[in-house]
């Protein structure tokens, strides 16, 4: 429901302020309708006792007297005794408490009594009729007398009171449980996004046993991710002698055509090797680099290098990124640029275009594009997972799909992202954020 907080902590302490609210209210309730009937009890008592004491009094007063009383005015309990005349009401009660009282004298004093009241919201006493002497009488009960009776404000104060000490409590026994699940769901989330984090049990006995699993499983984790990693560094060490082995092997070859053809394939595989070698580099160096790099300067020696091999490639500075400063080590800014390069070459069409430009504060932009086919939108999220193949046929160029998962692993190492964007006209474009340094 859209009228609900958001948060299990609000939740929480908006259910129990909710259930203590209806319970005092509850009980607030049963006690006013408590006070209400004993209120009317005693008024039953106290009318019948006035009524019997002027039923045996007023037959044995003489005329004088009987005027003195008629003109009296109200007593210490309010009361006025009236002779039946015009004046009186002729409105018979329907309120609650008139009813009830009605019923009451007739069962106290065994005979039918009138009751008459002024109307609806006139603000007049009631007159409760009696025989006495052969003549009817009026006893005017004053409103306070029959008034609903309301519950003091100072219990309302403390109702108010008892759910603000309630809630004050409540959040802080919410805050012992939300608090380590809130934690606990942000090693979780961390975890999901590659980065690792153990948390402390603490809290509830659920909520300790929960994150007591969660460490079980991030160290199962490494384990598997150290076995391999160990597998894969000893694969391609191994590799490295045999490689070289069989380059000495083709140099020695009479006929050129076949030491053109597995040449190829000698190459291909030292790709493979080397790939696979760099993402086990940009596992390893994955703590944040001490040292910036005015990223402008660097990316442009990394594209004059390429250039000095023959390579086509196009590079464009904003002048808003000429001082922008990116915590990155050159040599993964070097490895970063080459398999972009690489794979832009392979499988994209030159010329390959390298731009830096400042999109928003705090953060300068990184664009490669080339001019081939592109990657269609669908394939694009697991183009960029280690080992990911998006067309079979790239596995017999040498690439065994670590290109853009080791970029992505820089860029994320550096504290920024990459997503990979249709380019204008056509291509690929591979977009790099860095959050930059002061100067």
């Amino acid at each position: 429901m859209k009228l609900l907080p958001s948060s299990l902590a609000a939740r929480t302490v908006l259910l129990v302020i909710a259930v203590a609210a209806i319970a005092e209210v509850t009980t607030f309730t049963l006690l006013t309708r408590h006070r209400q009937t004993v209120h009317l009890s005693q008024s039953i008592r106290f009318v019948a006792g006035q009524v019997r004491l002027l039923q045996a009094v007023l037959p044995g007063l003489d005329d004088a007297t009987r005027q003195r009383l008629e003109s009296a005015e109200a007593g210490e309990e309010g009361l006025l005794l009236r002779p039946d005349g015009d004046f009186v009401p002729q409105h018979e009660p329907d309120f609650g408490f008139a009813q009830r009282l009605a019923v009451g004298l007739n069962e106290q004093l065994g005979e039918t009594v009138r009751l008459r009241h002024a109307g609806p919201g006139q603000h007049s006493g009631l007159w409760i009729g009696f025989m006495a002497g052969g003549q009817r009488w009026w006893l005017v009960l004053p409103p306070p007398r029959f008034a609903p009776q309301e519950l003091p404000a100072d219990l309302w104060l403390g109702l108010a009171a008892a759910l603000a000490v309630l809630a004050l409590i409540a959040g802080l026994f919410v805050r012992g449980i939300v608090g380590p699940l809130s934690r606990l769901g942000e090693a979780v989330s961390s975890t999901g996004d590659g980065l690792s984090r153990a948390v402390t049990p603490e809290g509830p006995k659920e909520v300790r046993r929960l994150a007591e699993r969660h460490n079980t499983m991030l160290a199962q984790l490494a384990s598997a991710e150290a076995e391999r990693r160990e597998m894969l560094a000893g694969l391609t060490h191994d590799l490295r002698a045999p490689l070289a082995r069989l380059r000495v092997r083709l140099a020695l070859l009479d006929s050129e055509l076949e030491r053109v053809g597995l040449t190829r394939d000698a190459d291909d595989m030292e790709r493979i090797v080397g790939q696979c070698l760099s993402f086990l580099r940009s596992e390893e160096n994955s703590a944040p680099p001490e040292s910036t790099l005015l990223i402008a300067d660097a990316v442009s020696d990394e594209v004059a290098r390429h250039r000095e091999l023959g390579r086509p490639i196009e590079m464009a500075v904003s002048e808003d990124a000429t001082t922008s400063r990116v915590a990155i080590d050159h040599g993964k800014l070097q490895r970063l640029l080459d398999n972009l390069i690489d794979n832009a070459l392979q499988y994209g069409a030159p010329p390959i275009e390298v731009s830096l430009s400042v999109e928003r504060a705090g953060t300068v932009t990184l664009r490669v594009r080339d001019h081939g086919p592109g990657i269609a939108d669908e394939q694009r999220a697991r183009a960029l997972e280690a080992f990911a193949q998006i067309d079979p046929a790239r596995a017999t160029g040498g690439s065994c799909g670590l290109g853009l998962a080791i970029v992505r692993r820089i860029v994320s190492g550096c504290g920024g992202d990459v997503r990979l964007a249709d380019a204008p006209g056509c291509g690929l474009e591979v977009v790099m954020n860095f959050p930059t340094l002061p100067a």
